[in-house]
């Protein structure tokens, strides 16, 4: 989207997707996941440099995540690079951009591997401590 379409969008409003391989009649359905961090120019593997003393404003693409409904898509597939119009629902209020979706269990990244690696180390220090002196 344009940047300046995205003052109102925000993560977990309603989209709906008409593509133009499909016609107007296969609606796909989905929701805002959230915005890229930055425009697609910034993140570019050779990214231009516009330093040139002009001061013309380009409008910048700043890419939207949208998952879509899976049984659409397996009834219609698509391909990358396809038309599409795309509305989002801002009228409906979302999530902050600035708030994750996911959450991570409490449990998610603990290992036990670590607890007892210092199991028996004390003794083992002392007995090299009185080898070394004898």
């Amino acid at each position: 989207m344009l940047e300046n379409e995205l003052a109102f969008v925000q993560p977990c409003q309603a989209v709906e997707i008409k593509v133009d391989i499909y016609g107007s009649d296969t609606i796909y359905h989905g929701e805002v996941l959230g915005l890229a961090a930055g425009t697609g120019r910034v993140f570019g593997l050779l990214p231009p440099n516009n330093a040139t003393g002009n001061y013309i404003h380009i409008v910048e693409r700043v890419p939207v995540r949208i998952a879509l409904h899976q049984e659409e898509l397996q009834a219609k597939p698509l391909r990358p690079g396809l038309s599409a119009q795309v509305r989002i629902d801002t009228r409906q209020l979302g999530q902050s951009v600035l708030q994750p979706l996911t959450t991570i269990p409490q449990t998610a990244y603990k290992t036990e591997v670590y607890d007892h690696q210092l199991d028996g180390v004390e003794e083992l220090i002392n007995d090299i401590i009185k080898k070394n002196l004898s």
